[in-house]
C-alpha cells in the first residue's frame, strides 16, 4: 500500500472567487485516496498562500519535503496542479527532490503523463498558463501600488516611531519625534546606543531597547524617503544630521564578539515583564572562574529597574544553574510533554468535531429554508459563506489536533536513560544547537534578591 501525503493550498482571494476551500479540497483528496487504497501519512496545508510565494515561505510545503527526505512519503495528491505550482522554476526545483527520493505525485481533478514528450510538454503549457495568470494579478497589483506611490500613500508595513498615517499618509507625531531627534542628535556625536538609550529613557520616560535606537539611527525614513523616493513625506531630522549620524556608525560598526555561545540565548523570559533575558559573561574573579549569567533585556536597553512601566526583576540567573537542572528532570519534561499533548489533543479533537457538526447543521438548515422560500438567494449567500467558513475553521483545528507527537521529542524519548552520559560528551555548539531545537521558553517565579539563593524551580515549555 502506498503512503500518501496530501497536499491542500488556498489563498483567501481564491477561496472567496473559485470556492477553492481547505474543507473541500481535503474531502476531495481523502475521498480520492481511498478510492486508490493509499495509506494518508499526513495532510498538508498552506492557508492564504499564493503558490508564486517563495518555496521558504510555504511552511507545510517544507515539511511535506522534509518529511518526503526522511522517507516517509511515496506519493503526493493534490487537487489541480496550480494547488501545486504556478512558477516553473520552483516545480522543477521540488520535482528534483521527489525524483532523488523516488516520490511521485498525481492530480485528483487533473490527469498528466510525465513519462512521454507530450505529456511532459503539456505539463509545462499547464504551467506556463498557470505562471502567467499569476503575473498578470502581480501586474495589475503593480499597477495599484504605482498610483499610491503617485498619490504620496503609504502602501503598507510597519509604521515607523516617530510617525502616524492619517488618509494613507505619514504624519509626524511630534511627541515621539522628539526622541527621534534626540537619537541622531547623539549618534551624530558618537554617543554610544546604551547611553542613548538611557539618557532617553531619563527625558522622556520611553523605554528602548539599544537594539531599537539603533535601528532608529539606520531608517531612511526619518529624512523623507520612503521605497527609495525621496521627500515623499514630511522628514523629521534635517539630512546633514542624518548623514553625520551614518557616517559616525559606519566608523564605529557594533562589535562581533567571537567564542561566545549562550546556551539558552532567546528562551528564558524576565517573571517581571515577560522580556526575552540577554546573556552576559562574568569576568573571573579572585581565581574563580569565569560565569554566564541571564539579565532582563530591557534592563540593558534603559539601565533602569523601577518605576511602573519598567522591569522590576533586578537579579540575575547561572546558565550553570539551568542546565544542570534540565538535565537532572529532562525525563519529568519529557513524560509530562507526552502526557500534556495527548490529553490536549483529544479534548481539542472533541470540541472542534462539535464545532464542525453544528456548523455543518447550520448551513443544512439554512438550504431548507431557502428552498422552503424563507430566505433570499442572497441571504442564503451570506449565511453559506459564513457556514462554510466555520467548517474549514473546524475542519483546520481537527488536523492540527491529529499532529503526532514530534520525532525529536520521541527519539529524546528512547534515549532518556542514557541522555546525562550523552548530553556530557557534547562540545557547547552542539549542547546550544539541542537546547534551541527542543525548549520553546523557560519562565521562572521572582524571588527576592538574597546572598546564596539558588533559583530551583523552572517552567518549561518544550516544542
Amino acid at each position: 500500500m502506498k503512503r500518501a501525503a496530501l497536499y491542500i493550498r488556498v489563498s483567501s482571494e481564491e477561496q472567496v472567487r473559485h470556492g477553492f476551500s481547505l474543507g473541500e479540497q481535503r474531502a476531495d483528496l481523502e475521498r480520492y485516496a481511498q478510492m486508490h487504497h493509499y495509506a494518508v501519512v499526513d495532510i498538508y496545508a498552506d492557508e492564504g498562500t499564493t503558490a508564486r510565494k517563495s518555496l521558504q515561505k510555504r511552511k507545510e510545503l517544507q515539511r511535506l519535503l522534509d518529511d518526503v527526505r526522511a522517507g516517509k512519503i511515496d506519493i503526493i495528491v493534490f487537487k489541480c496542479l496550480d494547488r501545486w505550482f504556478r512558477n516553473i522554476r520552483d516545480y522543477y526545483k521540488v520535482q528534483d527532490i521527489l525524483d532523488a527520493h523516488h516520490v511521485d505525485w498525481e492530480c485528483t481533478q487533473e490527469k498528466y503523463n510525465t513519462t512521454t514528450t507530450n505529456g511532459r510538454l503539456m505539463l509545462n503549457i499547464k504551467l506556463s498558463v498557470a505562471q502567467n495568470e499569476s503575473d498578470m494579478t502581480s501586474d495589475r497589483i503593480r499597477y495599484i501600488n504605482e498610483g499610491k506611490l503617485r498619490r504620496g500613500e503609504v502602501l503598507n508595513g510597519r509604521v515607523p516611531y516617530g510617525y502616524v498615517v492619517k488618509n494613507r499618509k505619514y504624519v509626524i507625531d511630534e511627541d515621539a519625534a522628539k526622541v527621534v531627534r534626540m537619537i541622531f542628535e547623539r549618534f551624530s556625536v558618537g554617543d554610544s546606543s546604551r547611553r542613548i538609550a538611557q539618557d532617553i529613557y531619563a527625558a522622556f520616560g520611553v523605554s528602548l531597547s539599544m537594539r531599537r535606537v539603533r535601528t532608529i539611527s539606520q531608517n531612511p525614513a526619518y529624512i523623507g524617503t520612503y521605497r527609495g523616493m525621496e521627500d515623499y513625506h514630511p522628514a523629521i531630522v534635517p539630512r546633514d544630521i542624518f548623514a553625520r549620524a551614518q557616517e559616525v556608525i559606519k566608523a564605529h560598526p557594533r562589535p562581533i564578539r567571537k567564542g561566545r555561545t549562550y546556551l539558552f540565548s532567546g528562551k528564558l523570559l524576565c517573571p517581571s515583564c515577560g522580556c526575552r533575558l540577554v546573556g552576559r559573561y562574568r569576568p573571573a574573579m579572585q581565581g574563580a572562574r569565569e560565569k554566564i549569567v541571564y539579565l532582563c533585556g530591557k534592563r540593558i536597553g534603559t539601565g533602569k529597574v523601577t518605576g511602573e512601566d519598567v522591569c522590576k526583576f533586578k537579579g540575575t540567573v547561572s546558565e550553570s544553574l539551568i542546565e544542570r537542572w534540565l538535565v537532572e528532570h529532562m525525563a519529568e519534561l519529557v513524560e509530562e510533554y507526552i502526557a500534556n499533548a495527548a490529553k490536549g489533543s483529544k479534548k481539542n479533537l472533541k470540541t472542534a468535531e462539535r464545532k464542525k457538526k453544528a456548523a455543518e447543521a447550520k448551513l443544512s438548515r439554512t438550504k431548507e429554508l431557502y428552498i422552503d422560500g424563507l430566505i433570499e438567494k442572497d441571504e442564503l449567500k451570506r449565511r453559506a459563506a459564513e457556514f462554510q467558513h466555520d467548517i474549514d475553521e473546524a475542519a483546520l483545528e481537527i488536523e492540527r489536533s491529529r499532529t503526532r507527537i514530534p520525532d525529536n521529542i520521541v527519539l529524546l524519548r528512547s534515549q532518556l536513560d542514557e541522555f546525562p552520559t550523552m548530553y556530557e560528551n557534547l562540545d557547547r555548539l552542539h549542547r546550544r544547537e539541542f537546547w534551541q531545537s527542543i525548549i520553546k521558553c523557560i519562565r521562572f517565579p521572582m524571588h527576592p534578591r538574597r546572598p546564596g539563593m539558588k533559583r530551583d524551580m523552572f517552567f518549561v515549555e518544550l516544542y
